[in-house]
């Protein structure tokens, strides 16, 4: 097709051009879209929670009976108290944080994601730090020191797709 004129100082664009550009524009704000909804694949959720160990006779409590069956024979108790329970929204090489009882902080960072787990950046002040792949709905466990008369335990838990 011939181009269409434009006024002076102009420039002409033909029919097949403007196809072209309105094909880029849509093509542009296809990437867009997928990238906003990509963001939502770079949080990773994390279930924490925040236990004391103790050898005070109270039992353990129903809520953290999968993370007891995970620590006997690891530590010796016969106290489990749940002190804090949360879900913490990582993002891909983001920082959350959590204060613990006993004064120090606990962060964590989600490095990267894949089928095989997440690997997770965790530090707890003065007590533990290491890196460490966790699958999804699997438990990261960590002493955190000590706290009144007994241990603080932290556990961690991607919880994604």
């Amino acid at each position: 097709m011939a181009p269409v004129k434009a006024r002076a100082g102009g420039c002409a664009v033909s029919r097949h051009d403007w196809s072209r550009i309105a094909a880029g524009l849509v093509a542009g704000l296809a990437l867009l879209a997928g990238a906003a909804a990509g963001a939502d694949e770079l949080r990773i959720p994390v279930n924490v929670l925040v236990t004391y160990l103790s050898n005070d006779g109270s039992g353990v409590d129903a809520s953290a009976r999968r993370l007891d069956e995970k620590l006997r024979g690891q530590f010796k108790y016969d106290s489990l108290q749940v002190l804090e329970q949360r879900r913490v929204e990582l993002e891909i090489d983001g920082v959350g944080e959590v204060a613990l009882p006993n004064g120090r902080k606990a962060r964590m960072s989600a490095i990267s994601s894949s089928d095989s787990g997440v690997l997770m950046a965790v530090d707890v002040e003065g007590a533990a730090k290491m890196d460490a792949r966790v699958q999804n709905h699997h438990l990261l466990v960590i002493r955190a020191g000590r706290y009144k008369d007994g241990d603080l335990v932290l556990s961690l838990e991607p919880d994604y797709r």
